[in-house]
């Protein structure tokens, strides 16, 4: 096929397409946020370029055109896909789930399709695969099977209508593109509307248009704008570089700039194609045009480079410093192998000879891997549904606990309240109490006094009754169901019975409060110390020392030293109701310690989970051993967000006292990130699971940390694990929940 004019050079058109080319890269690489946007800049010089480079032949042929972009395209696109399949083969580290169907829409041309249906996310730069910037080639690849057919309908348009119509159909199909895109980009899914064919295609369009008007009509720039044509390019460039710098893709504006990118573009195509490139500027532009040619392969090599370079143990900023090198070095030898000339000389030849040998040998072992390979999208189906059934059964768990710590926080509140109005009444309550006392002629003289303070009481009193009677008489009481609350003991006076006896005294009163008095006259009948020994052996015997509460008090007594006075009776009643207010105090005191310690041991088992697809897989199996747990589960967690939901936890005091947190490699946190969220949780005993392989971590010494090392053990259970290396099987999840079992309970 011949060429109706002489190649033309346009320096211009190189620069724009090795900007393109590095701002993707720096996007890729982390570095420029709006790097994405410079794919509307290769879009629009495609459309331009296979416009007017079809214009430029004798006789437009689809066959040849096929021919032509199979080689240019389509080939280098071959080559690095099965390269890349040959090379991570040799590393079984690298997980690459989703081999063979990615694969397989890359080289149908619809990688672009097939993503949108797989939701990886071009934006969120989680690399699960090395082939992920290949929805572009997907759209391009489209573009290409179609242009024929469109160029020779407008070129028909042009002849049977006229060539503005011709120009006109891209430019207005562009319009509807866009704005669909727009629509799509507020209303759909962000990834459906910027993977979508139709809804990208207006850059294409646009560029296309341009190619026909200047194919039909030349440059339009207007005399008056050429001789600034430089002062403008530069600031159109500067516009460009703003953009990609300032725009990232969670802005509001993206679909917005990415028309303002794909305009200026047009604008700089009509200001780079004003007059071609002298010879002498040409020697000039040496480097530009070797990046230029570079760019393709530059695109094709970097995301499998960074995909590889993400399972190298490195600094972040030591990795930047060595991708770079490796992407041109890449690129270099690609099109080395692409690229053999007759002209140049012997050695060279060879050397170019045996580098396309070498890369077609290890595209054949890289198709023999991609043939081999299992496709496990059924698989990812399966767990995909279990995800989103165990996701809406931990909503409806976590609802039901949250009702039962609502219940439980309410029952505490009153338990404690209860508790607290007890201790406050406890006067109250010791005056109401249905005692009992049994005695002898000391309690039966202090009767009265005794029914006054204890007005719900019964007392069986006699005069010179032995300790011999008691048995006899609470026997009688017990038939009668009358001890039900403190027993009161005025036994001794008149003289002491038997160990056996006074035991089966206490066995009489069951498990009420016995309040025993001892006696005065001690130096005749020697109780007094049987007395304290006795009560040594029962918790629920209370020696009330009214010997030493009478001592000196001769006004309590009458000549005898034992039977009481009025103002004695009063005294002996005050000592018998003071015992028991302390007692009954006590009792109450510690049974409100014990009800605090048993709620605080409580809390303190109870546990907070934070995970992603590694704890919302597994729930089913974890909650049966947890089920007083709290589970926050979000597959999309990063730093912000878990440092946000912890912060919100811990104001609201939700947050349990025992802290655990289980990523997968889905969310990396560095060690800086995890410092800060553990110093959230500074009060809380925090567990990390460690489900890979973890070398950045030197936070092992702070106290309240403990790492879980689930990783040992699936390294040594293969059949923990999926295909895809992140996710668990039921046998995984079942080992995995009894590891937390074992290792938090």
């Amino acid at each position: 096929m011949r060429s109706r004019k002489q190649k033309k050079y346009y320096k211009g058109l190189d620069l724009l397409r090795v900007l393109a080319c590095l701002s993707i890269l720096f996007y890729h690489l982390n570095i420029l946020k709006g790097g994405y946007l410079a794919v509307c800049i290769f879009f629009v010089l495609s459309g331009y370029l296979s416009c007017t480079v079809a214009f430029k032949s004798e006789k437009f042929s689809i066959v040849s055109y096929y021919k032509n972009r199979l080689l240019k395209v389509y080939l280098p696109l071959f080559l690095v896909v099965f390269l890349t399949i040959a090379i991570f083969s040799f590393f079984p580290k690298i997980v690459w789930f989703n081999l063979k169907p990615e694969t397989t829409s890359v080289l149908l041309g619809v990688n672009n399709f097939w993503q949108i249906h797989a939701n990886l996310d071009y934006f969120a730069r989680a690399i699960h695969s090395p082939f992920l910037h290949f929805w572009y080639l997907g759209i391009l690849l489209q573009f290409e099977f179609v242009f024929p057919f469109l160029f020779l309908f407008l070129n028909k348009v042009a002849k049977k209508i006229n060539k503005i119509t011709a120009c006109a159909i891209p430019f207005s199909l562009a319009i509807v593109s866009f704005l669909y895109f727009y629509q799509m980009s507020f209303h759909e899914n962000l990834i459906f509307s910027y993977y979508n064919t139709f809804a990208r295609s207006y850059s294409l369009l646009l560029g296309l248009s341009l190619g026909f008007i200047h194919s039909y009509y030349g440059n339009t720039i207007k005399k008056e704008l050429k001789k600034n044509s430089k002062k403008i390019s530069i600031v159109y460039f500067t516009i460009l570089f703003l953009t990609m710098f300032f725009v990232p893709a969670s802005s509001i504006y993206y679909a917005l700039s990415m028309l303002v990118v794909t305009l200026i573009t047009c604008r700089l195509i009509e200001y780079a194609t004003i007059k071609p490139t002298t010879k002498k500027e040409i020697a000039k532009s040496k480097t530009l045009a070797f990046l230029s040619n570079l760019s393709y392969g530059i695109y094709l090599i970097q995301y499998p480079v960074i995909f590889f370079f993400q399972y190298v143990n490195l600094n972040a900023i030591l990795k930047i410093f060595m991708i770079i090198p490796f992407i041109f070095l890449g690129a270099y030898l690609l099109q080395m192998g692409l690229s053999l000339k007759k002209e140049q000389k012997k050695n060279i030849s060879f050397l170019k000879c045996f580098l396309c040998m070498v890369l077609f040998s290890f595209s054949l072992y890289g198709i023999y891997e991609y043939i081999k390979s299992e496709n496990y999208t059924q698989e990812m189906q399966e767990l995909e549904m279990q995800l989103a059934e165990n996701e809406k059964k931990l909503q409806e768990k976590q609802e039901e606990y949250e009702n039962h710590l609502k219940q439980e926080e309410e029952a505490w509140t009153k338990l404690l309240n209860d508790l607290e109005a007890g201790e406050e009444q406890i006067e109250s309550i010791v005056a109401n109490l249905p005692v009992v006392g049994v005695g002898d002629s000391v309690m039966l003289g202090a009767v009265e006094n005794l029914y006054k303070a204890f007005p719900n009481g019964y007392f069986d009193a006699k005069v010179s009754r032995s300790m011999w009677k008691a048995s006899e008489i609470l026997n009688d009481l017990n038939s009668r169901n009358l001890i039900n609350g403190a027993v009161i003991l005025n036994l001794g006076a008149n003289g002491d019975c038997s160990e056996t006896c006074k035991k089966e005294i206490i066995e009489k009163c069951k498990d009420n409060e016995v309040f025993w008095l001892n006696v005065t006259n001690d130096e005749d009948v020697h109780i007094n110390n049987k007395l304290t020994m006795l009560a040594a052996e029962y918790e629920n015997v209370h020696i009330i020392d009214w010997n030493a509460i009478s001592k000196n008090h001769t006004e309590y007594f009458y000549a005898d030293g034992i039977h009481l006075t009025p103002t004695g009776r009063i005294a002996y009643t005050n000592a018998i109701y003071e015992s028991l207010l302390e007692v009954y105090l006590e009792k109450f005191q510690n049974q409100k310690e014990q009800a605090i310690k048993e709620h605080e041991d409580k809390e303190k088992n109870k546990i907070s989970f934070y995970g992603n697809d590694l704890l919302l897989n597994g729930f089913s199996e974890i909650h049966e051993n947890f089920t007083n747990a709290k589970f926050n589960t979000n597959t999309n967690w990063n730093y912000e967000t878990l440092k946000n939901e912890l912060e919100i936890s811990s104001k609201e005091n939700t947050l349990h006292h025992k802290v655990v947190f289980m990523f997968d490699q889905n969310l990396h946190l560095s060690t800086s990130e995890y410092k800060k969220i553990i110093d959230l949780c500074k009060e809380h005993e925090i567990y990390i699971l460690l489900p890979n392989e973890q070398t950045n971590f030197d936070i092992s010494k702070i106290e309240n940390v403990t790492f879980l090392n689930f990783y040992k053990e699936l390294q040594e259970h293969s059949e923990y694990v999926r295909k895809d290396g992140i996710h668990l099987t039921e046998e995984g999840n079942t080992a995995l929940s009894t590891f937390l079992k074992e290792n938090l309970q």
